[in-house]
């Protein structure tokens, strides 16, 4: 069976899709993924086949611009304040409008039997239901419908698309039972017809290693990473290394590429900085996290057992993942734009040595690990696009 992947033009977005489609790959369908820019990047390093969606007409460009926005504090407070809701929807709403005539055209050419995508990318949604095949809502972190705000923006700018669509026919969900979602969104337009719980596969790309990272530490290990995103990176990491000034431990940066212009000169040489390492693997040979609460930061660090400080990007549903994080006792989130010294110093080192916060945290591993794997869910999800029959264009 054929099945196309897509997500908007960003990394964080296509990696959490990874595992599935090397698995259904493995299994032996056809896997085609269709997007472009950093993701179709990340997509070719992961071994995966791509088709280029949206490049023609710079689909990343949206999201650069939205980037700005939160930059600005112009994109509200909570995730799911009305500001928020109203700002991601009209950005997420063009980076769809702009890839929906390739992922068409793609689909039908190719005869794609189901569409698979993360529930901010509604051209993924809009796509799958005008070729009739069957849409796969892939979870990323917190789980949440198809993003209402974004589909609507879709629909009410194109004269040729439906007034509604009707929700994807399958969920893969990747959240512990445990975890609180504090993101949580009404689903408007129906919801999917099978649920299906899914192991979080923490694949965060491929790179080397250097031999200090395998090595037996000396001191406490704090991973500090905000992801591809550069809108809080070079302030938050400084402060960041002055508020573990004194705790003993090693400070590893993962800068993602970012320009880090603000960090302390001289850099203290506890501290390294790092363009990039595969998150899960660093993780496992640390002792804990700080970082800006994107879904795969999160997610990959719960897989890892580590306790976690939060501080997210305002407007999005960082804030509400820090949240999560919080509630199940398993680390802290502050509120980036009240950052006191005292305050983040004294959570920084209490993410290093709280016996409590660890325990929390392993526990929540424990929980992922009982979760169905990969494998399971990909037959699952094969045995469902099997019933539906051949397409119909």
């Amino acid at each position: 069976m054929k099945y196309l992947f897509t997500s908007m033009p960003v990394v964080s977005h296509l990696l959490p899709l990874v595992p599935l489609a090397q698995q259904l790959a493995l299994d032996g369908h056809d896997v085609l993924v269709a997007t472009t820019g950093p993701a179709a990047d990340a997509a070719r390093h992961a071994g995966l086949t791509t088709v280029d969606a949206g490049g023609r007409l710079d689909a990343r460009e949206p999201y650069d611009r939205l980037l700005g926005v939160i930059a600005r504090g112009e994109s509200g407070h909570a995730a799911n304040d009305a500001q928020a809701l109203r700002v991601h929807g009209a950005f997420f709403g063009d980076v769809g409008l702009r890839m929906l005539d390739d992922l068409l055209r793609i689909g039908r050419e190719w005869g794609a039997r189901a569409v698979v995508y993360p529930g901010i990318h509604a051209g993924g949604l809009v796509a799958a239901r005008a070729l009739g095949a069957v849409g796969v809502l892939h979870g990323y972190g917190t789980p949440l419908p198809t993003f209402a705000p974004a589909l609507e923006h879709m629909l009410a700018n194109r004269d040729d698309l439906p007034d509604s669509v009707p929700e994807a026919e399958v969920e893969v969900d990747v959240l512990p039972p445990s975890l609180r979602n504090f993101a949580e969104l009404p689903w408007t337009n129906g919801t999917p017809r099978h649920r299906l719980g899914m192991r979080y596969g923490s694949f965060n790309g491929a790179g080397d290693v250097p031999p200090w990272l395998l090595g037996e530490r000396a001191a406490p290990r704090v991973i500090l990473t905000c992801g591809t995103t550069e809108v809080l990176a070079g302030d938050t990491y400084r402060r960041v290394i002055e508020a573990l000034d004194g705790t003993g431990c090693e400070a590893v940066v993962l800068s993602g590429g970012a320009v880090l212009d603000r960090l302390p000169d001289p850099l203290p040489p506890w501290v390294r900085v790092e363009e990039w390492l595969p998150l899960r693997f660093a993780l496992g040979q640390s002792d804990a996290i700080v970082h800006h609460g994107g879904a795969g930061s999160l997610m990959t660090s719960f897989a890892a057992g580590l306790p976690q400080l939060v501080i997210p990007l305002p407007g999005t549903v960082s804030m509400s993942n820090g949240l999560t994080v919080e509630a199940r006792g398993a680390g802290a989130v502050l509120d980036p734009t009240a950052l006191d010294a005292a305050e983040l110093a004294k959570a920084a080192a209490d993410v290093l040595t709280s016996q409590a916060k660890r325990e929390a945290a392993v526990a929540v591993r424990r929980e992922m690990e009982d979760m169905p794997p990969v494998r399971t869910v990909a037959a699952q999800i094969s045995s469902i696009v099997a019933e539906r029959g051949e397409v119909v264009s």
